[in-house]
């Protein structure tokens, strides 16, 4: 495992050009657009790329290109979702051959799974894991909430790296930690409560978010780590708002591409069926970003 796996991670998003196909050199310029911003790292094939609406080629193109953009800058995070626990294996053994740091993994969604199995499903992909892997917990998506004391049950493996917590529950973090120990890091997964999760004792920040705004986030990790809560909770104060409208809506990936666009890196539509985010809720969220960018 890489010796600093903490901080902010910016999630990628999946630019497409005119013909549909996805573009790898927009993605790459946002890419270094967010290693120059300072992020700690860099997660792909999460739900902010459009990672279930890519076929095999696609994605692992796009693995390969994230790798050698990044060149072993910060680490490199892969996605490897699927319903199957030999499906997310497969992925994660795809991902360590083209040079990943780690991989995440979800629960099988769509199943109801209760939580003990669920749980399983996971311990299997922890057990024939290659990479250091982050268990994402989001029970939105996925229809379970992996409690403390589920994931406490993974804890005795290897591999578990970290979890990435999504639920929303105001003082998870903080349980995690009181259950999970030192041994296991703990992200923040929701961007409008990043601040709070810092207070808890996150260990970073998978933030979607962070590849719209990285300099302002990666600001606001740094704040904290110091300990420098008031100027942290100053910069929240601003920032927390069009992280907000774009955690509050269901078309944030599109929010995410079309502020990029505004900001010059244009990232074509988001693929069906995901919905598009009305020209309103775009401009309102880039003047935003756009002023604080300058101030930071």
């Amino acid at each position: 495992m890489p010796p600093t796996m903490q901080g902010v991670f910016a999630v990628s998003t999946t630019p497409f050009g005119p013909d549909g196909q996805q573009q790898l050199d927009v993605l790459g310029r946002g890419l270094e657009r967010a290693l120059a911003a300072g992020v700690h790292g860099v997660l792909t094939q999460g739900a902010t790329g459009e990672a279930l609406s890519l076929d095999v080629e696609e994605r692992d193109a796009q693995v390969r290109a994230t790798v050698e953009t990044v060149a072993g800058r910060v680490p490199v995070v892969v996605g490897c979702m699927a319903y199957r626990p030999e499906d997310m294996l497969a992925q994660v053994r795809d991902a360590a051959r083209a040079g990943a740091s780690a991989a995440m993994i979800t629960p099988p969604f769509y199943g109801g799974l209760a939580p003990e199995a669920a749980v399983e499903a996971m311990d299997i992909v922890l057990r024939g894991s290659e990479l250091p892997v982050m268990v994402y917990n989001n029970p939105h998506s996925t229809g379970v909430d992996l409690l403390p004391e589920h994931l406490a049950r993974l804890s005795g493996r290897d591999a578990f790296w970290s979890v990435k917590e999504t639920s929303g529950a105001a003082t998870r973090v903080a349980e995690l930690r009181a259950e999970l120990g030192e041994d296991v890091d703990v992200f923040v997964g929701a961007d409008g409560i990043a601040l709070e999760g810092f207070l808890q004792g996150a260990s970073g920040w998978v933030a979607a978010s962070a590849f719209l705004t990285p300099g302002p986030c990666v600001r606001l990790w740094e704040l904290a780590r110091s300990g420098d809560w008031t100027a942290a909770a100053q910069l929240w104060q601003r920032l927390s708002v069009p992280l907000g409208q774009i955690e509050g809506s269901p078309a944030f990936i599109s929010l995410i591409k079309q502020g990029l666009g505004q900001l010059g890196l244009e990232q074509g539509p988001v693929r069906p069926p995901l919905p598009t985010a009305s020209e309103e809720s775009v401009a309102a969220v880039v003047a935003a970003v756009a002023a604080i960018e300058q101030e930071v």
